[in-house]
């Protein structure tokens, strides 16, 4: 997914379900982003809920996915840019990739004897 920027009006909530590693980076004004682990959904209001305030130029990624409740708590309207990447790949992933590449330009990989 591409990403777009989003325009919150103040006191209006908007509620939008985040992948792990998505970005938002606030461009103008300021945001508050309420959201629990989507894997305790099951415990309700038991799960623990993580708020987070962002000012103008602040930046957070999402550790997982999750149900995220966004407001404008300024005077004015706020703007986000939104970059919701695919998830982050493990340390071996590239190395591996690497690899591959190396030995697919050899003709070594999938060859049968």
């Amino acid at each position: 997914m591409k990403p777009f920027e989003h325009h919150y009006n103040p006191g209006q909530i908007h509620a939008a379900w985040f992948k792990r590693g998505s970005m938002v980076v606030v461009l103008k004004g300021s945001l508050r982003l309420t959201y629990r682990n989507a894997s305790l959904d099951w415990l309700l209001d038991s799960a623990p809920m993580a708020t987070i305030m962002l000012e103008e130029g602040e930046c957070h990624v999402l550790p997982h996915e999750a149900w995220v409740e966004v407001v404008a708590t300024g005077r004015h309207a706020a703007l986000a840019r939104i970059d919701a990447r695919p998830p982050f790949h493990s340390m071996l992933a590239a190395p591996m990739r690497w690899l591959a590449t190396i030995a697919r330009r050899n003709g070594v990989l999938f060859r049968r004897s």
